[in-house]
């Protein structure tokens, strides 16, 4: 196993650090980004208007939950959930790649609606966006970077939103105790 890290600086966040572990022999690929600052639990939100729009810095870390409420999309993390730094535009790719894959095995009213979210989303990709990114991170570790003012709406996330969300309970820990260790853990 091979793993490289690079520190990044991210205009308007700060820096961050970039993991890339690697298999030679059975090609397992694993990437995550942190950043190298605590951070609180956050939500963030963008109003995406613009071919411009499309074009904003995303940095998703492994906890984060991203959701478009307008095409009813909402992508948690899993145990092995990979952080990346993307783009507004390479996030809607992502959500296009996973409803691809799963119309393959769909019937019915679910592929009917599926094949609909399909279209919607490239419409929007390639032609009038008009939606909102959330992103919900316990651990504080994403972001959405855009050089206009305002643009991005922060807040932190509230102890019964942090309850619902996957690996919320990490970010329950007392600030006075490592961040990635377990509840119950001295």
């Amino acid at each position: 196993m091979t793993v490289n890290q690079t520190q990044y600086e991210v205009e308007h966040f700060g820096s961050v650090l970039l993991s890339v572990s690697t298999c030679q022999k059975c090609g397992y690929k694993h990437t995550d980004v942190t950043t190298l600052t605590a951070q609180e639990p956050i939500a963030l939100t963008a109003k995406i208007i613009s071919s411009e729009d499309l074009k904003m810095r995303v940095i998703k870390s492994g906890t984060a939950t991203v959701s478009i409420p307008e095409f009813r999309a909402t992508v948690t993390p899993g145990p092995y959930s990979e952080g990346y730094i993307s783009n507004v535009e390479g996030i809607l790719e992502k959500v296009e790649d996973a409803l691809t894959f799963m119309l393959g095995s769909a019937k019915g009213k679910s592929l009917q609606k599926g094949e609909k979210m399909l279209g919607k989303i490239r419409i929007a990709r390639e032609q009038n966006p008009n939606f909102t990114l959330v992103i919900k991170d316990p651990l504080g570790n994403s972001a959405i970077v855009s050089s206009q003012f305002g643009k991005v709406k922060k807040r932190t996330l509230t102890k019964a939103e942090l309850q619902k969300l996957r690996f919320g309970q990490y970010a329950l820990v007392s600030r006075s105790k490592p961040i990635l260790q377990r509840p119950n853990e001295p």
